[in-house]
C-alpha cells in the first residue's frame, strides 16, 4: 500500500510503541523506503500538562507520569483508568514475566537480571532477563544502561510502579523487601548500604529487622559523613533511630550519634531537641555514662534556647559519680559558656576556673581547649586583653595538633579582638588569615559563620559597606537554615551599626522592629532597641526608650556584653544633654583610653577607638577642653587603625567644636575632610552634615567680616606698615582713595590708630 498512497491521497497511518519488535522493524524501514514519513509522539512537556491537571499539580504529575498522555488522562480522572491502562500494559505478559515485574516494583528503581533473580522464590537469571525484555517491550520498563550482554531498567512511569506495587500482597511485598536485604548484605558493597537499610525497614518490624535497618543506616551515615555529604549522614543517622523502639539498648547512643549528624550540619534546633530525647533514653537505659558525652555534643552554639538545654544537661552530666577529671572539667566548660550565655555571669566566672585548675591538673589537652574558651566567655575588662591575647594564641596552637576547627576559629577570633583594642593590625591580619584556612577546610558551617560575620565586622570598620551587606546576608542565612536565631539577629546588630557610620535610617529594615519585639528585655537589647529609634530618625520615641535604659547606670562591669550598651547610649545621652548620665558612662568607658585600637566584638562589630565616644561624653559633662583633647586623640587613632569612617564622623565632632570656639579655618578644613571621606565611602548623613556645617562656617565668617574685599586688601597692607602712597602705587588707585579706607576700615573695626591695626591684625 506505501508504494501507491503516495498517488492516491490515501492517508495511511499505522501506530506501534516503542522499543520495536525486529519483524516490525524490518516491515517499518520498508515504509520509510517506499516514501512514509515517521512521527515520533514525544510525551507532553511540563507546560502541556499544566494545561491539562492545573498549574498546582503539574510539577508531580509530570514527574509521576513521565509525560505519557495515556497516564495523564488517567491521573486526573479516576484509579479505574489506571488500573485499566496498567492491566492493558501487562497483558501480553505471561503469568511468571507478571511475578518477576512485581517484584521489581517492590525492589524499587535500578532493576537487572542479576539483582532480581537474587530475590526470586525460584532464582534463575536468564528467565529474570527474559521477564525484564518482554517488559520493555510491554512498554512497563526502559532501558537506563547497557552494560555487557545485559541491561538496566527502571519503571517508565511512576504510576505504572505504584498501580502495580498496589496489587502485591504486604506479605509478598515484606518477603521480596527481606530477600532483596539479604542478597545486598551477601554482595557485600558498601555503596549499597542504603538501598540494604531500606529494604530492612520494609521487610517488617520485628526485632531483627529493625536492628538491621539501624546498622545498615549507620554505615550508611557513615559513608556520607566520610564523601562531605553532612545533610545526608543527618538523614540517614535519622533513619537509624526512627526504627528502634524505646526499650532498645542502642537508642540513647544512636540518638546522641544523629544529634551529631545534625549539629555538623549546622542543624541545632534539631540536635538540641535529640540531644534531650539522648539524655532522656540515656536514664531509662540505664547507661548515665553517656550523659556527659550527650552534653558535649553541640559546641560553640550559644543562643538562649540551646544554653539553658546544654545546662540542664551539663547538670545531669555532673550528678554522675565516678565522672574522669577531663570530662567532668569539660562538661564544667560546657557549664560555664552556657551560664555566660544566659546572663549568670557570676556562675560562669565559677565554673571556668574550676573548668582551668581542673583540666591543667588532667593535662588532657581537649580539657584545657574547652576550659579555655569557658574562660574567655568571662572576661569582661579591658585588662583582661592580655590574657584573651593568651588564651587565643594557647587554643589556636592545642586547636591545630587535635584537629578540631571551632576551637582554632574561636581562638583567633579572640586574636582579632585582642589585636584591634591594641591597635595591632599585624595581628588583626594573621588571625583573620588563620580563620580563612580553618573555614576553607573545615565542613562545620559554624566555622563559615564565624568567618562571615568576623569578614563584615571588619567590612565596617574600614567603609567597604557593600562587602560588609553581603557578608551579614549570608551569614544570616546560614544561622537561619540551622534554626540559631540568636545567631541570625547579630544580622539586626550589623544593620545597626551601618545605619549609624552611614547616617541612613534605610539600613533599618521592618524586619529588625520585628525582630527586636522578639528578643528578651535584656540591658543589652534594651539600649539596642533606644539607639535604633534614633538611627531610624525617630528621636521623641527614643528620648521615651532612654527613660527606660537610663536607670541601668553605672552597668554591672561583670557581664561581657557591659562595653556595648555602653556605647549604645552614648549617641542617647548626647541627644537628651544628659550631663549626669555622660560623667557616669564616661568615668567606665575611661577603663579602655589606655588602649589606642578599635572596641567590639569580632561576630558583631567594632566601633573605632573609645577616645571619639568619651570626647562626645566629655562635652556633653560640660568639659570641652577635655573633649578637644580626646577628639583630637581620637581622629589620629582612628586614622592607624584605617577606621576612615569614624575618621569623617570624628572630623564633625571636631570642627563643630572649633566653630563654638571660633576658630573657623580649621573647622572648614576638618568638615571639608569630613565631606570628602563621607561622599568616597557613601555615607549620607554625615557628608549631608559637613554640608550643613560648612555653610555656618561660611556665614559665621560673614558675620566676623565686616570688611569688603577692597578694605581687607588694605588691611593687609596696614598691618606690614606700607604708607597710603605704597598701598596707592600697589593697587593702582588715589592715594585720597587708600586714606578713605583706612578710615573706614579703623572705624568697622574698633581700632585706634595704624599702629594698633598692625598689632593686632595677625592674631584676629
Amino acid at each position: 500500500m506505501a508504494g501507491e498512497a503516495s498517488d492516491s491521497g490515501l492517508l495511511v497511518l499505522g501506530t506501534f510503541r516503542e522499543p520495536m519488535p525486529e519483524e516490525t522493524a524490518g516491515a517499518f524501514a520498508d515504509v520509510v523506503r517506499y516514501g512514509g514519513v515517521p512521527l515520533r509522539l514525544a510525551p507532553f512537556t511540563r507546560g502541556e500538562v499544566a494545561q491539562c491537571v492545573g498549574e498546582p499539580d503539574a510539577a508531580e504529575a509530570h514527574r509521576r507520569t513521565g509525560g505519557l498522555p495515556l497516564l495523564v488522562a488517567a491521573s486526573r480522572t479516576h484509579a479505574g483508568d489506571l488500573s485499566t491502562i496498567v492491566s492493558g500494559l501487562l497483558a501480553g505478559l505471561t503469568a511468571g514475566q507478571r511475578d518477576v515485574v512485581r517484584a521489581a516494583a517492590v525492589l524499587g528503581d535500578r532493576l537487572d537480571a542479576g539483582h532480581l533473580a537474587a530475590v526470586l522464590p525460584e532464582p534463575d537469571e536468564n528467565e529474570a532477563a527474559r521477564a525484564l525484555t518482554a517488559a520493555w517491550h510491554a512498554g512497563v520498563l526502559s532501558v537506563v544502561e547497557h552494560h555487557g550482554a545485559g541491561r538496566a531498567y527502571r519503571f517508565s512511569h511512576d504510576l505504572v510502579r505504584d498501580e502495580v506495587l498496589a496489587r502485591t500482597t504486604p506479605a509478598a511485598a515484606r518477603a521480596l523487601h527481606r530477600a532483596a536485604a539479604l542478597a545486598l548484605e551477601r554482595a557485600g558493597d558498601p555503596a549499597d548500604a542504603a538501598r540494604t537499610a531500606a529494604h530492612w525497614r520494609r521487610a517488617g518490624t520485628d526485632a531483627e529487622c529493625r536492628a538491621a535497618a539501624s546498622r545498615w543506616s549507620r554505615v550508611a551515615a557513615d559513608l556520607a559523613r566520610a564523601r562531605h555529604a553532612y545533610a545526608d549522614a543527618a538523614r540517614l543517622m535519622a533513619d537509624a533511630a526512627a526504627v528502634l523502639d524505646r526499650q532498645d539498648p542502642q537508642r540513647a547512643a544512636t540518638l546522641m550519634e544523629l544529634a551529631r549528624a545534625e549539629y555538623i550540619a549546622g542543624r541545632y534546633d534539631a540536635g538540641l531537641r535529640h540531644c534531650g530525647e539522648a539524655a532522656d533514653a540515656a536514664v531509662a537505659g540505664g547507661r548515665p555514662e553517656l550523659l556527659a558525652e550527650v552534653a558535649l555534643v553541640l559546641q560553640g552554639v550559644t543562643f538562649p534556647e540551646a544554653s539553658r538545654v546544654i545546662a540542664r544537661l551539663c547538670g545531669a552530666a555532673l550528678a554522675v559519680e565516678g565522672l574522669p577529671g577531663p570530662v567532668r572539667a569539660r562538661v564544667l566548660a560546657q557549664l560555664a559558656t552556657a551560664s555566660a550565655d544566659l546572663g549568670e555571669p557570676d556562675a560562669a566566672a565559677g565554673h571556668a576556673r574550676a573548668a582551668l585548675a581542673l583540666a591543667g591538673t588532667t593535662g588532657d589537652p581537649v580539657a584545657e581547649l574547652d576550659a579555655a574558651r569557658a574562660v574567655e566567655a568571662t572576661l569582661a575588662r579591658p585588662d583582661d586583653t592580655a590574657e584573651r591575647l593568651r588564651l587565643g594564641e594557647l587554643t589556636v596552637s592545642h586547636a591545630e595538633r587535635l584537629g578540631d576547627p571551632l576551637a582554632a576559629v574561636l581562638g583567633h577570633e579572640w586574636r582579632v579582638q585582642a589585636g584591634y583594642l591594641l591597635g595591632r593590625l599585624d595581628l588583626v591580619d594573621d588571625a583573620v588569615r588563620g580563620i580563612e584556612a580553618v573555614a576553607a577546610r573545615s565542613p562545620l558551617p559554624l566555622a563559615r559563620w564565624h568567618l562571615l560575620r568576623v569578614g563584615a565586622a571588619r567590612a565596617v570598620l574600614e567603609g567597604r559597606f557593600e562587602a560588609a551587606r553581603r557578608r551579614n546576608e549570608e551569614a544570616t542565612a546560614l544561622a537561619l537554615a540551622g534554626g540559631d536565631h540568636t545567631a541570625a539577629a547579630m544580622d539586626l546588630v550589623l544593620r545597626q551599626q551601618l545605619a549609624a557610620v552611614r547616617g541612613d535610617a534605610a539600613e533599618l529594615s521592618g524586619e529588625v522592629w520585628r525582630a527586636l519585639d522578639r528578643m528578651p528585655r535584656q540591658p543589652l537589647i534594651l539600649s539596642l532597641r533606644a539607639r535604633a529609634l534614633l538611627l531610624a530618625g525617630r528621636p521623641e520615641e527614643a528620648r521615651e526608650a532612654y527613660a527606660t535604659v537610663r536607670p541601668l547606670l553605672p552597668v554591672p562591669m561583670t557581664n561581657p556584653t557591659w562595653p556595648a550598651v555602653l556605647l549604645h547610649m552614648v549617641d542617647l545621652i548626647e541627644l537628651v544633654g544628659d550631663a549626669g548620665a555622660a560623667r557616669t558612662a564616661y568615668e567606665q568607658l575611661a577603663a579602655f583610653r589606655p588602649y589606642p585600637g578599635a572596641l567590639g566584638t569580632p561576630t558583631a562589630y567594632f566601633a573605632g577607638t573609645v577616645s571619639r565616644d568619651l570626647g562626645r561624653l566629655a562635652l556633653v559633662a560640660g568639659r570641652p577642653a577635655e573633649a578637644e583633647e580626646l577628639l583630637r586623640e581620637a581622629l589620629e587613632r582612628n586614622r592607624v587603625l584605617g577606621a576612615r569612617p569614624h575618621v569623617a564622623l570624628t572630623c564633625l565632632d571636631l570642627a563643630a567644636l572649633r566653630l563654638d570656639r571660633d576658630a573657623l579655618t580649621e573647622a572648614a578644613e576638618l568638615a571639608g575632610q569630613a565631606l570628602a571621606i563621607a561622599d568616597e565611602l557613601d555615607q549620607p548623613g554625615p557628608s549631608a552634615a559637613a554640608t550643613r556645617l560648612l555653610a555656618r562656617i561660611a556665614a559665621r565668617r560673614t558675620e566676623a567680616d565686616p570688611l569688603t574685599p577692597r578694605e581687607r586688601e588694605i588691611a593687609e597692607f596696614l598691618a606690614q606698615a606700607r604708607t597710603n602712597r605704597q598701598i596707592a602705587k600697589s593697587l593702582f588707585i588715589a592715594e585720597r582713595t587708600v586714606e578713605t579706607h583706612v578710615g573706614r576700615i579703623l572705624t568697622k573695626l574698633g581700632y585706634a590708630n595704624r599702629i594698633e591695626l598692625a598689632a593686632r591684625w595677625t592674631s584676629r
